[in-house]
């Protein structure tokens, strides 16, 4: 059980998650959760290329991700759904790490949910605390790291869970959740 408060199974008796027959795999979590590092092991194991989203908009728009944030939290999230749009255009098969943003927007959520499997890469606030460190180069995490990692936890893991195959990170090597996700 992890410190959440919902009881799950171990993540061992889990049914196997079928990305094989899926064309496209999008990860979706908050910063921290495993995306990058999961998604590359994932794309790895399956012979797929992975796609980051986050990336992918810094080379079209050729801003970083502290210049990204000074354009605002709106301004950004749409950014980040434009981004969304065009890799949903990029031929398949792929592995794709997606903003956390795109649970504040249901018409993002439904777009990947139809175009792909989506798996949510859950971890507590605590782990994505740990994970993130200082959170150099993340935008909005000046003042208590896990007090808004919380905030951010609370207000988008419903929306993970509604669209993807849970996941729960705690404690678990990446290449464990690759082989997990990989249905092996």
């Amino acid at each position: 059980m992890t410190q959440l408060g919902n009881q799950r199974p171990a993540p061992e008796s889990w049914p196997a998650i079928d990305t094989g027959a899926a064309e496209r795999i999008f990860l979706v979590g908050l910063m921290g959760s495993g995306k990058s590092t999961v998604g590359r092991a994932l794309a790895d194991r399956l012979g797929r290329s992975y796609l980051d989203n986050d990336a992918l908009l810094q080379q079209r728009t050729g801003l970083d991700a502290p210049a990204l944030a000074g354009l605002g939290r709106q301004a950004l999230h749409a950014q980040e759904s434009g981004q969304l749009r065009a890799l949903l255009d990029t031929p398949a098969p792929y592995v794709a790490g997606i903003a956390a943003s795109v649970a504040d927007n249901p018409d993002d959520l439904a777009r990947i949910a139809a175009a792909g499997r989506v798996v949510y890469l859950r971890a507590s606030p605590r782990t994505l605390a740990r994970r993130v460190g200082r959170g150099q180069g993340r935008p909005w995490l000046d003042g208590n790291l896990l007090t808004t990692l919380t905030q951010m936890f609370a207000a988008r893991d419903d929306s993970y869970r509604r669209v993807g195959h849970v996941v729960d990170t705690d404690g678990r090597d990446p290449h464990e959740l690759a082989r997990l996700v990989s249905a092996d």
